[in-house]
């Protein structure tokens, strides 16, 4: 489950940092106010493509950093293992995006691929493998 989203730079976004209940969550908010700006930022963090035109300020790097659950999950537990990636109670997952496009995933300070940090946080089910 996401406990916390932060966001810097990106799109109408100077800095946010949204943190999450248990539970049902509910993103409101009149036309324009930002809502799908968080659902694309999300989307950053879930695997999905990069897009330097979203970057407002390109001397500074995009960054989207979610924190979420330590799922009990067998295959995420054998992919940590199999990747050297450190984990504890929660996973952070960060994507850096630069004013020129570039973009860096990493899982627990640990770079990997875009595929490899949307795989530790897929519902069951919805992952291909790692």
């Amino acid at each position: 489950m996401l406990r916390r989203l932060h966001i810097r730079n990106y799109a109408i976004i100077h800095s946010i940092e949204v943190e999450f209940s248990r539970g049902l969550n509910i993103i409101t908010g009149e036309t324009g106010a930002g809502k799908s700006i968080l659902v694309g930022a999300l989307g950053l963090i879930l695997g999905e493509r990069a897009d330097a035109s979203v970057i407002p300020d390109k001397e500074k790097k995009c960054f989207v950093e979610g924190t979420f659950d330590h799922p009990d999950n067998t295959e995420v537990m054998q992919f940590f293992t199999r990747y050297d990636i450190e984990h504890e109670n929660e996973i952070i997952v960060r994507r850096e995006i630069s004013g020129t496009g570039k973009s860096r995933a990493f899982i627990n300070d640990t770079p990997v691929t875009g595929a490899q940090a949307s795989f530790t946080i897929q519902p069951a089910g919805q992952n291909s493998g790692g």
